[in-house]
C-alpha cells in the first residue's frame, strides 16, 4: 500500500511538472504610423498571404514573435499562433519594390521567378520601428477605398503616385507560450 501511494504521489509530481508553463514568447502587433489619416494607427492583417490594411471582421491583426537570424544584426518575424507548418513574414518582389507577405515554410520556400527576390531573415527593429537591412522605406498602396497593401521600396522601381509613406511600429501584444491557444 505504501509503495502504491509513493508511485501515485510521484505521478502527481511528474504530471504537474509537465503542465508547467513553457518559456514565453513576446508577441507584437504591427501598427502603421503615417501622416495620412487613412492608414495611421491601423494594424497589419493578412489577406491571402499579402500583409496590408484591410477592413472587415474577417481580418484580425497579425501577431508575430522575433527569432534569431543568421544575418548579423537582423531578425526573423514568425507569425503566432505557431502551427504545424512554420510561417514567417517576408519580402517578395523585385529588388526595387517588395511586398510584405506571410511566407509558408520560409526555410524552404519555392524558388522565386527570374528577377524576383524572397527574403524573410533581414528585418531590423530600431526604436520599435521595423525596417530591413536594405536601403529604402515602407509605403502603402491603395487596393480599394479602405484597404492598402504594404511594400518596401528602395526608390528605384516605377511606382504609381498614389502611395502613402509609412512606418511600421512593433507594438507589444502580450506574451504567449509555444504551441498554445
Amino acid at each position: 500500500m505504501k509503495w502504491s501511494a509513493a508511485i501515485l504521489s510521484l505521478g502527481l509530481v511528474v504530471s504537474n511538472v509537465q503542465a508547467a508553463p513553457a518559456a514565453g514568447l513576446d508577441l507584437f502587433k504591427l501598427k502603421v504610423s503615417s501622416s495620412m489619416k487613412e492608414v495611421n494607427g491601423r494594424y497589419l492583417a493578412s489577406n491571402a498571404s499579402t500583409l496590408g490594411l484591410y477592413e472587415g471582421d474577417e481580418f484580425s491583426a497579425v501577431r508575430v514573435y522575433q527569432a534569431a537570424s543568421e544575418k548579423k544584426g537582423c531578425i526573423q518575424l514568425h507569425t503566432y499562433p505557431i502551427g504545424i507548418v512554420d510561417h514567417a513574414l517576408g519580402l517578395v518582389g523585385s529588388d526595387g519594390l517588395m511586398t510584405l507577405t506571410d511566407m509558408v515554410n520560409p526555410a524552404a520556400p519555392p524558388k522565386p521567378a527570374d528577377g524576383q527576390v524572397a527574403e524573410w531573415d533581414s528585418f531590423r527593429v530600431s526604436d520599435t520601428k521595423l525596417t530591413t537591412d536594405r536601403v529604402g522605406k515602407w509605403v502603402a498602396f491603395p487596393i480599394s477605398e479602405s484597404s492598402w497593401s504594404v511594400k518596401w521600396t528602395d526608390g528605384s522601381a516605377f511606382m504609381t503616385a498614389d502611395y502613402m509613406p509609412a512606418e511600421i511600429v512593433m507594438e507589444a501584444a502580450g506574451q504567449a507560450r509555444y504551441n498554445t491557444e
